[in-house]
């Protein structure tokens, strides 16, 4: 195994790094739609109270198992295992995380491609095109989506592979200012333009109508996902954090940037969506079928807001994607003892693979159903942010606040306060492993199989 001397190059470093894989198509594709689907203020309101209960505690309790363990997911957690006296095979929490990374990549890499894609069709304007008959169009190509995933694959991969300073460093220090000049670009035009009184009441009135198994799950699954929990990636991050960095501090930071985008997100969208009276509703499609029929309406400067608008889209893809990759690409280096560049050519491989079942899913196998879910690319999505995500969650919170509870210390964690920290390790303990348990056996046993409680 390859010796590490990779580090962040200072305290701000990390945080552009965590942020940016937090902030990405999760808060500006994902939410939005996950919170039309799910009875809009609602949803948001469970998303905001997850985040805080269990999305900040378990993010911690990540990043602690990095910066203790100082090592790829795996090997971090194995390195805890043994010298806690506990099992090896607690190393199944990195692997899983890595597992759920991977099949992330694989349809995350689909959408950013459709995204890109987007971007030059509304370049040269949508004029009297049927946005629907649009999106039905360029969905039907396997070959022209896989072009552009691909493509966006591949860049992707060759950031990774120069590593944490050159690469992913870098990267952040420009992506990351320019993602949030943008949406407060885009939330600025829809408060002037668009119908801001009623998405401000679409989002935070609460729709008790809605309440069910299924929408706590996605709140929960969308507040994991958006702040990258569970793939693995903050336990690489947290692995290259300065000694000087406390865990809590860095961790609030991160987390309220990244729900604050999400939220900016919704506010950029549903004004605009309401204007046109379009439907909120309309799921995965929302950013492509809704929205380009909002920059049709607009005419002439819709020719400039849309480009800028899946500008932004494929910016925060960006972000997100090259740390998504992160935590198998330093798996497979340390593992086999390669060259970072020749892991991240074995990952592009592996999701190059499962990006095409995913594609395939929107034409070629769009009628073939698996179980309840409807086509290949969502029952991956579902697998991955639903499923793992959760699980991987669970195993975090009770290796930490069980197994590691000895190793804990106020000076990594940064909580001075005795009582924060034992609330922290108590929540850890009880609180997520039962929440997340109880969730996800819920809200599986209704999307799974239409058995619901309540």
């Amino acid at each position: 195994m390859q010796a590490k001397s990779n580090q962040w190059n200072n305290n701000l470093a990390f945080l552009l790094a965590a942020t940016g894989s937090a902030v990405g198509l999760g808060n500006i594709w994902g939410f939005p739609y996950k919170a039309g689907e799910n009875g809009g203020g609602l949803f948001v309101l469970l998303y905001m109270f997850f985040v805080v209960v269990l999305g900040l505690p378990v993010f911690m309790a990540e990043v602690f198992i990095g910066k203790k363990g100082k090592a790829n997911p795996v090997s971090a957690v194995e390195n805890l295992a043994k010298s806690s006296n506990s099992s090896r095979s607690w190393n199944l929490v990195g692997y899983s995380g890595i597992l759920a990374s991977l099949l992330i990549a694989g349809y995350y890499a689909v959408i950013a491609g459709l995204v890109i894609n987007y971007g030059f069709i509304s370049l040269a304007g949508f004029g009297e095109l049927d946005p629907a008959v649009v999106y039905a169009t360029e969905v039907s190509s396997f070959w022209e989506m896989t072009f552009w995933f691909s493509l966006f694959l591949v860049g992707s991969g060759i950031v990774v592979g120069f590593g944490i300073d050159k690469g992913i460093e870098s990267a952040m220090r420009i992506l990351l200012p320019m993602l949030f000049v943008l949406v407060l670009l885009l939330v600025g035009y829809g408060a002037i333009k668009g119908d801001m009184p009623s998405a401000l009441n679409y989002l935070f009135s609460w729709k008790a109508d809605q309440f069910n198994a299924g929408t706590i799950q996605a709140a929960v699954g969308q507040a994991f996902f958006s702040l990258s929990i569970g793939m693995g990636t903050l336990m690489a991050f947290g692995s290259y954090m300065p000694k000087n960095q406390t865990v809590s501090k860095a961790s609030v930071i991160v987390v309220t940037a990244d729900t604050g985008v999400a939220l900016f997100a919704g506010l950029a969208i549903f004004p605009l969506v309401f204007f046109f009276a379009l439907d909120p509703t309309a799921g995965t499609e929302l950013v492509f079928k809704t929205m380009t029929t909002a920059f049709a309406e607009m005419g002439t400067l819709g020719q400039f807001i849309g480009p800028l608008f899946y500008f932004l889209l494929a910016v925060a893809a960006f972000s997100s994607m090259i740390s998504i990759l992160e935590p198998s690409v330093v798996f497979v280096s340390e593992k086999f003892s390669v060259s970072r560049f020749k892991a991240a050519f074995i990952i592009v491989v592996v999701c190059f693979f499962l990006s095409l079942v995913s594609v395939a899913g929107f034409n070629v196998w769009k009628d073939v159903t698996i179980g309840a879910l409807d086509n290949p690319f969502e029952a991956m999505k579902y697998l991955a942010d639903d499923f793992l995500l959760l699980l991987v969650g669970t195993g975090i919170s009770v290796f930490v606040g069980w197994r590691l509870e000895n190793t804990i210390n106020s000076d990594v964690m940064g909580l001075e306060n005795k009582f924060l920290l034992n609330l922290w390790v108590f929540v850890l303990k009880w609180v997520s492993p039962i929440s997340l348990l109880t969730i996800w056996t819920l809200g599986n046993l209704q999307i799974l199989f239409g058995i619901s409680f309540f």
